[in-house]
């Protein structure tokens, strides 16, 4: 419980928010993925979604308005103020379109037997529509372009792999030195501008910098006063060009977790090479950090402050359990064995990890497989985290010993009679240097992080029991 209390204490501090724990528990955690520049092969990042306009006569979508949203959790999904408030002329707001939907087996009617089988559940197109439309108050009352909109869906997204993205915990364009960060991020988004067909629809992920605050504001007419003197600190500008509005910047935490950081604002298409003009103003991204407080108060029905009155939802959605009960359970495709595998920001700087494998067995016959694995950490080091990725799940996996040097996982039965994968990771803590910050620690809090020791032994152990 120690950890337990930390971590809530850390949170609630950096959220400024009292009463809102630790984020959403349930969001984009892939610890292993990390995608090149490109098409994206893999299914990943399933919460980026598209906004249609909707004709009211004929009922076809807008022929090339086609905003991104991002969902943040199974109700809600996030856009630009604008794209939500300026609906076309003749159209109306429709639905919310997932291109890379991925069912569950419940709603695939899939049985374990007919997973082990080899039997797949594609994923589909889901359209959801749009219940009621939450503007921030600085655009509804002040008209700040650069702004936020709220979008609740007409029911709760129903699959178990359907993840939301992650919250910033913290301001990422800022580094340690106070100076704005020289790290590359990514930028997610469809690769067609205006996605027709979401089956054949492809997503790609670029790499982009940072640029210095002064060239977002470089080419602003004087006159446009309230689009350029509101919120500067709510503002960035990157490299590339044409992204479209609405898509993701993102960053990847060192705990696996994908966190957004801002919301492209549209812009510029890319410039013809062969035609030398001044370059274009810079893609300008709506940095959401100082957005979360307001987010989560708005999610959650209890609104902070001011807001009371923008609040129309009079929803209260249920939040992350207590942090005691949610130890182990399954997020998406990964089972989270550990009161800190949930942990990110300054509550996870002193967690590494030091161990991951990928197991995969392609028997001839039926198969039944009970995986026993022990782990063991370095020397003066602990096992806080175990995480097992897997296809479905299956079960649960159990998790003993946690805190001390080794530990013991099970993956349960399972019987299968085609290619059956999945992948094991541990995470520790050195606890010398532990016990020593929590003595001498500061007033600020700061944690030290650990150094990654090499001398880390394994021993693992498989029962096979053929037909």
């Amino acid at each position: 419980m120690r950890y337990a209390y930390h971590s809530m204490r850390t949170y609630e501090d950096e959220l400024g928010v009292s009463g809102i724990k630790c984020q959403f528990f349930d969001c984009h955690d892939e610890p292993t993925y990390d995608p090149d520049e490109g098409p994206l092969v893999d299914l990943q990042f399933t919460w980026l979604g598209a906004m249609q306009y909707i004709h009211v006569k004929n009922g076809t979508p807008h022929y090339f308005r086609v905003p991104r949203v991002v969902m943040i959790s199974r109700q809600f999904v996030l856009s630009n103020a604008v794209d939500a408030a300026h609906v076309p002329d003749g159209y109306a707001l429709g639905n919310v379109v997932f291109g890379d939907y991925e069912r569950d087996e419940a709603e695939c009617k899939l049985s374990i037997e007919d997973l082990a089988s080899g039997l797949v559940c594609e994923p589909a197109v889901l359209l959801m529509p749009i219940a009621d439309v939450l503007l921030h108050p600085e655009y509804k009352h002040f008209g700040v372009k650069s702004s936020i909109a709220l979008l609740k869906l007409i029911t709760p997204i129903k699959s178990k792999y359907m993840v939301p993205v992650c919250l910033p915990f913290k301001n990422f364009v800022v580094g340690k030195n106070g100076k704005q960060t020289a790290e590359r991020l990514y930028h997610i988004d469809f690769v067609s501008d205006v996605p027709r067909d979401f089956l054949d629809e492809e997503k790609e992920i670029s790499r982009v910098s940072l640029l210095p605050r002064e060239l977002c504001f470089l080419y602003d007419s004087p006159t446009l006063t309230n689009v350029s003197s509101v919120g500067k600190d709510r503002i960035a500008c990157t490299t590339g060009c044409g992204f479209y509005s609405g898509s993701p910047m993102m960053v990847h935490e060192h705990t696996g977790h994908w966190s957004i950081v801002s919301l492209s604002q549209g812009g510029s298409p890319c410039p013809d090479p062969l035609r030398t003009r001044r370059p274009p103003s810079p893609p300008r991204h709506t940095l959401l950090y100082p957005y979360v407080p307001w987010i989560t108060a708005a999610i959650t029905g209890r609104a902070v402050g001011a807001f009371a009155k923008d609040d129309p939802f009079g929803y209260i959605m249920p939040r992350a359990s207590l942090y005691d009960v949610i130890g182990h359970g399954w997020v998406g495709h990964w089972w989270m064995g550990g009161l800190r595998c949930y942990d990110r920001g300054d509550s996870a700087t002193d967690i590494f990890r030091f161990y991951h494998e990928v197991f995969q067995v392609k028997p001839t016959t039926q198969t039944y497989l009970t995986y026993y694995l022990e782990i063991d950490s370095a020397h003066d080091t602990m096992v806080i985290c175990v995480k097992v990725g897997m296809p479905y799940q299956f079960g649960h996996p159990k998790v003993w010993q946690l805190d001390t040097p080794e530990v013991k996982v099970q993956v349960p039965l399972v019987t299968f009679s085609s290619l059956y994968k999945f992948q094991v990771e541990a995470w520790s803590y050195n606890a010398t240097e532990s016990i020593t910050t929590s003595s001498t620690s500061s007033s600020s809090g700061d944690m030290i992080k650990c150094k990654l020791l090499k001398d880390i032994s394994k021993k693992h152990s498989v029962l096979f029991f053929l037909n």
